[in-house]
């Protein structure tokens, strides 16, 4: 096979060049995170019930919830916990259940619960966990206008509140690289009722009637379905109270007089008293926490932000907490390492081989494995993270042992007068087999990672999978690319050693202390 090869070396490097070209290709678009897509599989609900004991809350809502929950297909294990006000549900699954399906089960059987449920239950809220469920940012949100942080200028500030949540949120969770947008910093509004005391004893009301009224005009009876034919129709009745509008045009009765609620009452919307605030280079702020798809691409979602940001010039946008800068480091790492082994494999072969064009021969072989890699990343839906880009830069030291192998065992055979080609052919085919030994005993180490069960399984599967990919394609670059970069190399002139006294120098004291 290798005398095959070196007898087509244009068709060999057209070959390993489409490939490359492909690599880069895939490179560009292979999905970059921190760490792996593992979906763990857990569901949480969140029962939120104010005024509510513990047991009352355990009794009336969380056991019917339970109830249907149980019904749920690969439940591993349920359990929950109420306290004053608020519960918890924990579900458990078989690892390796789809998360996503679970997900919509789930919620199918809260809605069917609901009708079991006191009237004016909050629907339960779920969550589902996920590894990479980790913001990859913080958007910090503050008006271009507003001085340092200070009381005054509040309505400005709510009004930037209400369209960071109603508008930027929705904005940046329409965008296909972003999976959800979680809002903090926000001042929640309340309605503030304040009565005229003095209109209020003229037209005879009293607190008690506006409370009255109040309670009377925001209730939701409920709904009803109308059937036309074969085509039914669902209306819904709802007289709740959304804005200040709506309550300051509440109609009160006294005797036969009929009045306004904004008539001897002043309404206004009002900021809830704070717990803590937001705050971004000494200003107000909004912080939004981005969460990314698992299978899209970092840079790509960044690009989509800032062209967002852009439509919103009187916001100002700063990024904090940047999970990316970790990940953009380990990737110069890798280029470091990379940079690192080419210099040393320059310094090795010059010191120890005595040339200087053995460098060039093994550095685009190793430059074109790692390339090629990316392709098999693409096909098996492998992303870029920590994980896998830590077991490229593993296997990266032994694709060079591979490079050097079969560098210097062609060398060998050309100090010993056999020709070019014969040299790279004989060089080649002798350690086939030993370098294929060699790179399946090492993959034998991690193999049995990629079929570990479990979370720990799911972690290290993309480290197994890197170094597997890595020594497999080096192993073939090794004996398919090299020996024609070889051949092309050093086709031009004679096979001199320009440096030999050097190589002398540092071969001879090893020599002198091997045993023969």
């Amino acid at each position: 096979m290798i005398k095959f090869l070196i007898q087509r070396p244009i068709a060999v490097l057209m070959a390993f060049t489409a490939c490359f070209i492909i690599g880069l290709v895939t490179y560009n678009t292979l999905p970059i995170s921190l760490l792996p897509d593992i979906a763990i599989p857990e569901i949480t609900i969140q029962v939120s019930a104010a005024n509510t004991s513990a047991r009352e809350l355990e009794n009336t809502i969380v056991k019917p919830l339970r109830g249907q929950l149980i019904q749920v297909s690969t439940l591993k294990d349920i359990h929950s916990e109420s306290r004053d006000g608020a519960g918890m549900i924990h579900l458990s699954f078989d690892f390796g259940t789809n998360t996503d399906l679970a997900f919509i089960e789930v919620n199918e059987k809260i809605d069917a619960a609901m009708n079991y449920l006191p009237k004016d239950t909050e629907r339960p809220k779920v969550i589902k966990a996920s590894a990479t469920d980790i913001p990859v940012f913080y958007l910090n949100l503050t008006l271009k206008n507003d001085s340092a942080y200070s009381t005054i200028g509040q309505q400005s500030f709510l009004d930037l509140c209400e369209f960071a949540e109603s508008v930027i949120k929705r904005r940046i969770e329409q965008l296909e690289e972003v999976a959800m947008v979680d809002v903090t910093g926000l001042v929640e509004r309340q309605v503030q009722i304040v009565p005229d005391e003095d209109k209020l004893a003229m037209m005879g009301f009293s607190i008690e009637d506006i409370e009255s009224a109040l309670a009377a005009n925001n209730v939701e009876p409920g709904s009803m379905t109308v059937r036309d034919g074969y085509y039914e129709y669902n209306i819904k009745f709802s007289t709740l109270l959304r804005t200040a509008e709506d309550v300051k045009n509440i109609y009160l009765r006294k005797g036969d007089r009929i009045v306004q609620l904004k008539d001897f009452c002043k309404v206004t919307i009002v900021p809830v008293k704070e717990k803590g605030v937001s705050v971004s280079n000494g200003k107000r702020a909004v912080t939004l926490a981005v969460i990314k798809q698992a299978d899209e691409n970092m840079d790509k979602m960044k690009q989509s932000l800032v062209r967002t940001m852009e439509v919103y010039p009187d916001i100002d946008f700063s990024i904090s907490r940047n999970q990316t800068e970790l990940l953009d480091y380990t990737i110069s790492n890798l280029q470091q390492n990379l940079t690192l082994g080419f210099l040393f494999i320059c310094l090795v072969a010059v010191l120890f081989l005595g040339d200087v064009k053995s460098p060039l021969v093994i550095g685009l072989s190793m430059v074109v494995s790692i390339v090629i890699s990316f392709v098999f990343f693409y096909l098996c839906n492998m992303s870029l993270n920590i994980i896998s880009l830590a077991g490229l830069i593993l296997a990266l030291g032994m694709m060079i042992d591979s490079s050097i192998i079969v560098t210097e065992n062609i060398s060998q055979y050309r100090e010993r007068g056999y020709s070019l080609r014969r040299a790279c052919i004989t060089g080649t085919s002798e350690v086939v087999t030993p370098m294929l030994s060699s790179s399946l005993t090492t993959i034998a180490v991690f193999a049995p990672l990629i079929f570990m069960s479990g979370i720990a399984g799911a972690i290290f599967y993309d480290q197994a999978f890197s170094v597997t990919v890595g020594l497999m394609v080096s192993y073939f670059t090794g004996i398919m690319l090299l020996p024609v970069l070889y051949l092309l190399v050093y086709r031009t002139g004679i096979h001199t050693r320009k440096w030999k006294w050097l190589s002398f120098k540092f071969n001879n004291p090893i020599k002198d202390h091997t045993l023969d």
